[in-house]
């Protein structure tokens, strides 16, 4: 894409190879529309960078010559002006300072004076140690344009080493309330799984269903001590997981530890763990599957699996492949078994451990003395299956940080086994979701159970298209009503949980996630739909791989400019948040694009723009749409036309 241009005569610049230039490149308008942009051998597109970066870096490259890869990624350099008056990307010459041994305010002079316009680039300028680039607007529009409509302008993101992985999250307990600490498990799973085969990787979405063990157990022991209770015909997972609420709470042993507690006495004590052994005799019965009880296991579990799938159906997720802890229970205790008799595994007390140290000085518990198997037990079978049954390179679970020390004994006793594929686990640690008024626990009955949190959601969304109808700024039409109030409900709920960092808890707020003014899913919506109905409006936008006009003053408002550089840097986003397992990223870029774009249309009139200028603006409506609609779709987000 660049040329080196004629040999430049300074002798005064010794370390310069060639003046630098903008992008030759195609002349716009002419030649066949760009195909996708891969990262073969002779391709320009780089991993992380966009056009812009892209063309500056390779720009240097070629002025630069051996003083280029001595310095190392030049894009490690680049930064976005403080001021968008300054220019459109500054690139830091302080890396090369040690290279060159002239300060970075005379190595920004010289590459600045060598500058020949042209391209891609308009002018360069030396600000201190920084060279500032001013792009032409409108080569950097059609080139944007084109990478949308060739659907290249993610593609810089992409690996160069695409994996067979499995994304395991959600693992919703049956028999228990599913809730909204639940659901930043299954956004961020669900953006995890988009956003890696939007990387290029293949992506098995992988369920883990708690539907066994001592909680089911005391579910169902509740329940047939307490006939009376009858099931109703809705929401029967929350009803069941009352059941286990007021099970836990019989069986609870108090020790007058807590605030206002007052500690159980001997009798009460002794009838607590009559009541426990009980719990035991159901949970065995399970195991063998005698009639009576597994048939009543089998009917609460099918009505928690219908409600989740209902749950999943509403917020758009889907899963490739799902894992029930009651389907891996023989194969974990069989591997248990074998381990014990390799020596791999020990017994301690009756029970079955591993040892190990150094890695952890605590022994890895795999079977009680009484036989019970543990969730540690349940995984070691999972990941054995999972590497040999679907074949895949990485394996990642996304589970809450409070699991941490969990998965460090699952990796450490799979490498205990021999299990060579332990290095390819990767444990995908969140923070938890709390309310303003501190953690929520479905065991202490504090939780929002999901289907009211749907309906008080869809609720507060309701109100607010109200206010904005009374006020005339909002025309929904009744039969899109329905379905428009779900998709922004189901916005607001996946962008608050998905805007914060993993490493951050996330405070749950009703109000301030549904404010249409806020950093909110609405407010990504509205900003879409306004993209959309510019577009309506104007009778459609041009297509996005023609030429555009030069003289029509496109570029000269600086919203213009600053909606079109940001929409570059999708790549950027894509591969920091495949990076670091965290959709944050593109969060953000969501929502600073939509801030611009608010600014453009404050700024910049469209519709009633002359011709060329009009022309060249929709392209950047139309480009903006694209790109943010597809953002939108990496975290799960479905826009709508109208607001």
């Amino acid at each position: 894409m660049l040329g080196p241009g004629p040999a430049l005569q300074r002798p005064s610049v010794p370390w310069l190879v060639s003046p630098l230039v903008g992008v030759a490149g195609t002349p716009r308008g002419s030649g066949p529309t760009p195909t996708r942009r891969t990262h073969g051998p002779g391709s320009t597109a780089r991993p992380g960078v966009d056009v812009l970066r892209a063309a500056v870096i390779e720009a240097l490259t070629g002025v630069l010559g051996e003083s280029a890869e001595q310095a190392g990624d030049l894009g490690q350099f680049l930064s976005d002006p403080p001021n968008p008056e300054l220019g459109d990307i500054a690139f830091g010459c302080f890396g090369l300072a040690r290279i060159l041994r002239r300060s970075p305010a005379q190595i920004a002079e010289d590459l600045a004076a060598s500058w020949q316009p042209g391209g891609l680039f308009r002018s360069a300028e030396a600000v201190g140690p920084y060279l500032n680039l001013r792009a032409d607007p409108v080569a950097l529009l059609e080139a944007t344009c084109r990478a949308v409509a060739d659907g290249s302008l993610w593609a810089p993101g992409r690996t160069q080493v695409p994996q067979r992985m499995m994304i395991e999250f959600s693992q919703p307990n049956t028999h228990k309330v599913f809730h909204v600490g639940h659901l930043r498990n299954v956004v961020l799973g669900d953006s995890l799984v988009r956003i890696h085969r939007a990387r290029g990787h293949e992506v098995i979405a992988a369920n883990y269903y708690g539907d066994f063990g001592i909680d089911v157990a005391k579910c169902l022991w509740w329940l047939q001590t307490h006939p009376e209770e009858i099931a109703p015909d809705t929401h029967r997972t929350a009803w069941l997981g009352k059941a286990y609420l007021l099970a836990n709470e019989a069986l609870r042993v108090k020790d007058g530890k807590e605030e206002g507690e007052v500690a159980d006495d001997p009798d009460t004590v002794a009838l607590k763990q009559e009541r426990l052994a009980e719990v035991r005799e159901v949970l065995h019965a399970m195991e063998s599957q005698e009639p009576g009880v597994w048939a009543q296991y089998q009917q609460t579990r099918a009505w928690c699996l219908e409600e989740f799938a209902d749950t999943y159906r509403w917020l758009d997720v889907s899963f490739d492949v799902d894992f029930f802890e009651s389907q891996v229970e023989d194969a974990s205790r069989a591997l248990v078994d074998a381990f014990l008799e390799r020596g791999v595994f020990e017994l301690s007390d009756g029970a079955v451990v591993c040892d190990l140290r150094p890695e952890l000085d605590v022994p890895a518990l795999l079977r009680k003395s009484d036989g019970t198997s543990l969730y540690l037990t349940w995984d070691l079978g999972l990941a054995e299956r999972k590497f040999s049954e679907f074949d895949i390179e990485r394996s990642l679970y996304v589970v809450g940080s409070e699991q941490r020390f969990h998965f460090r004994q699952l990796f450490a006793t799979l490498e205990r086994m021999g299990y060579e594929r332990a290095a390819d686990c990767e444990h995908v640690a969140y923070e938890l979701v709390v309310l303003p008024e501190g953690k929520m626990s479905s065991r202490r009955g504090t939780a929002i159970p999901l289907h009211e949190l749907r309906t008080q959601v869809s609720a507060a969304i309701e109100v607010h298209i109200q206010a904005a109808e009374a006020e005339g700024t909002s025309r929904i039409p009744e039969g899109l009503r329905g379905e428009t109030i779900h998709r922004l409900a189901a916005a607001s709920l996946r962008y608050g949980m998905l805007r914060i960092g993993t490493n951050k808890r996330v405070v749950f707020d009703i109000e301030g996630w549904t404010n249409p003014r806020g950093e909110t899913g609405v407010y990504l919506l509205y900003a879409v739909a306004r993209l959309r109905s510019i577009q309506r409006r104007a009778g459609g936008a041009p297509a996005l791989d023609v030429a555009l006009p030069t003289d029509a003053g496109f570029g000269e408002a600086l919203e213009e400019r600053a909606l079109l550089t940001h929409l570059l840097k999708a790549p950027v986003v894509l591969e920091r948040s495949a990076d670091s397992n965290d959709p944050s990223a593109i969060a953000g870029w969501l929502y600073e694009g939509s801030r611009l774009v608010s600014r453009f249309f404050h700024e910049c009139q469209v519709i009633k723009a002359q011709p060329g200028l009009r022309r060249a603006r929709l392209a950047l409506v139309r480009a903006a749409d694209e790109a943010m609609t597809e953002g939108l779709r990496l975290l799960g987000i479905t826009a709508v036309d109208q607001m």
